[in-house]
């Protein structure tokens, strides 16, 4: 028999994973993040293996931890696990008849707690549940594959997102900005074998500049305009610092273009717009960073 479209994709299918666009606020993300992490290991190379590990690595930071992130901070079963939580008592209470006899209170117990399961926890197996075991286990299991410290590095995001959703939006704008930034940075890195604390002082700068354009597309306050600059400042002196100057130059035109269109923020006072607008001096910024220590090893 002639199957339809509609149904044909999911014929014999037991998992299904969505992947599409999600249209960013800004390309400064983890994607971005994972490859400058890359280029400041000193070990990225133009060879199957070394291309096949950023593969991996970008795959790893981007869509399946930011998965892990959005199921987890938008599913709808973490409102209604309390809800089905407080009406729980009718199937865990035992009632007064409850035989004392052993085998009898058990049998009584076992179908109090099949009924539990079956009210409460299967009604939320649809939902993102799923989802967040299947992307967790495979976020998991290509960090094996990169390594320990890659391992390590992945399990204390997930653990960092989950944090993230008990505080909230408002106060974990920080959690979030280490989250697609810091760790990103420091997965990729690490994913092939190298390690420097200039490399980390990089990856923390670049985190405190995306916690300050989140802040100011949320926020609009202007105090976030001066921890960018500050933290892109820093950048350029460490670049000087190194025997970079040509780095330093190129971060320092950006980081003078984006004054310039800080005067523009105080007009309009769009701190969403702000952010595309300069989003590609701070990418640039990233960039340099990283290959500053891919040219230049430490």
């Amino acid at each position: 028999m002639e199957e339809s479209f509609s149904v044909r994709p999911v014929v014999g299918r037991l998992i299904a994973l969505d992947l599409r666009p999600t249209r960013p606020l800004t390309y400064l993300g983890p994607a971005w993040a994972a490859l400058c992490g890359a280029l400041a290991s000193g070990h990225l190379e133009w060879q199957g293996n070394t291309l096949l590990i950023l593969i991996l690595t970008v795959l790893l930071c981007d869509p399946l931890l930011g998965a892990w992130r959005s199921l987890w901070l938008h599913a709808d079963w973490r409102t209604a696990l309390p809800r089905n939580l407080a009406n729980a008592h009718a199937w865990l209470i035992l009632p007064a008849d409850t035989p004392t006899a052993f085998f009898p209170r058990l049998a009584r117990v076992a179908a109090r707690r099949v009924a539990f399961l079956r009210n409460v926890i299967w009604p939320l197996m649809d939902s993102e549940m799923i989802g967040l075991a299947i992307v967790g286990t495979l976020a998991l299991a290509i960090a094996v594959v990169l390594g320990l410290v890659p391992f390590m590095l992945t399990a204390s995001a997930m653990i960092l997102a989950l944090v993230e959703g008990q505080l909230g939006a408002e106060r974990g704008r920080g959690l979030r900005a280490i989250y697609e930034i810091a760790l990103t940075w420091l997965i990729a890195t690490s994913a092939f074998g190298a390690f420097s604390w200039l490399a980390l002082l990089f990856a923390l700068l670049f985190t405190l500049t995306y916690r300050a354009l989140i802040g100011l597309a949320v926020t609009r306050l202007g105090h976030w305009i001066v921890w960018s600059n500050l933290t892109q400042l820093a950048v350029i002196v460490i670049l000087v610092v190194i025997n970079m100057p040509i780095g330093a130059a190129v971060v320092a035109l950006g980081l003078l273009a984006q004054v310039l269109w800080q005067l523009r923020f105080h007009a309009d006072q769009d701190g969403r717009m702000y952010a595309q607008r300069i989003q590609s001096y701070v990418l640039v910024a990233m960039l340099v960073a990283g290959l500053s220590l891919w040219i230049k090893p430490l």
